[in-house]
């Protein structure tokens, strides 16, 4: 977990996964010397909570913080929940669950995810699906690295997060994880808070270049250069009208509109 001055969303953040934590999990923070309060709020937990390490340091950005997170990390896989998100009630047990069920187990598990106000309340759902190059390229992040888990040493394998990415090192993440063995859990496992403060919720131009940036770079084939192109242009109008896809309002309109689409039985 990377931390900065997390604010009023750490406490629901910790709560959502200190309690699912088994004997052989592992917490690990990695706060970049928060000023706000929440340091005080980590080390509070830690106090409280045998497998959780919380370490205080100035970092180079979130990417870096996760890497240093991953150097200290000692479990078979890992899974990346930012400070203002929430992991889902029975998460654990489901990808445990998940990871056992085959002979071989899996590279990735992905998991579905819920997207959250700054409230807490749910304003939609998106069911899981396996990270596919193709549909990356175009869609972008459909998936949700905090519902989530990678092999520990596949991402060391990968070298991590790519420190020179600030605002999409999970979409980067998942291209790179597309070609790999993965097991899917129909289930949400984790949310998504959105909200003013957060990085999704007031950078989305910033993510936009970024995006173009990864987009091009994760090309392999002719087709891949369309879907890019394609995938970039569908970004822009995301950011133009991002808070309006993620209000209330429009998952409403959404709702009804694919109810009447729907045949009658």
């Amino acid at each position: 977990m990377p931390c900065l001055d997390a604010g009023p969303y750490l406490r629901p953040c910790l709560d959502s996964l200190v309690g699912q934590l088994g004997p052989q999990d592992e917490l690990i923070v990695q706060d970049a010397l928060s000023t706000d309060g929440s340091a005080e709020v980590l080390d509070s937990y830690a106090a409280r909570t045998p497998n959780m390490l919380v370490v205080h340091e100035k970092d180079g950005g979130q990417s870096d913080a996760l890497n240093r997170a991953l150097k200290r990390a000692r479990g078979d896989y890992v899974w990346w929940v930012n400070a203002d998100d929430l992991v889902l009630p029975g998460a654990f047990d489901l990808a445990r669950a998940e990871i056992g069920r085959g002979p071989r187990p899996p590279d990735v598990v992905v998991g579905g995810w819920r997207l959250v106000d700054g409230g807490g309340e749910v304003v939609r759902e998106s069911p899981a699906r396996a990270l596919d190059r193709g549909r990356l390229l175009v869609q972008g992040c459909y998936a949700f690295s905090g519902a989530m888990l990678v092999r520990r040493d596949l991402m060391l394998l990968l070298r991590g997060y790519s420190r020179d990415l600030h605002y999409v090192m999970d979409f980067d993440l998942m291209l790179r994880l597309a070609d790999t063995a993965q097991a899917v859990v129909h289930r949400p496992l984790g949310a998504l808070r959105y909200h003013d403060a957060s990085k999704s919720g007031g950078l989305g131009r910033r993510f936009f270049t970024e995006g173009a940036v990864v987009r091009w770079r994760g090309r392999r084939t002719e087709l891949d250069v369309v879907r890019a192109v394609a995938g970039t242009a569908w970004h822009a109008a995301g950011v133009a009208t991002a808070r309006l896809r993620f209000g209330a309002t429009y998952t409403r309109f959404r709702e009804r509109w694919t109810a009447r689409a729907e045949p009658s039985a």
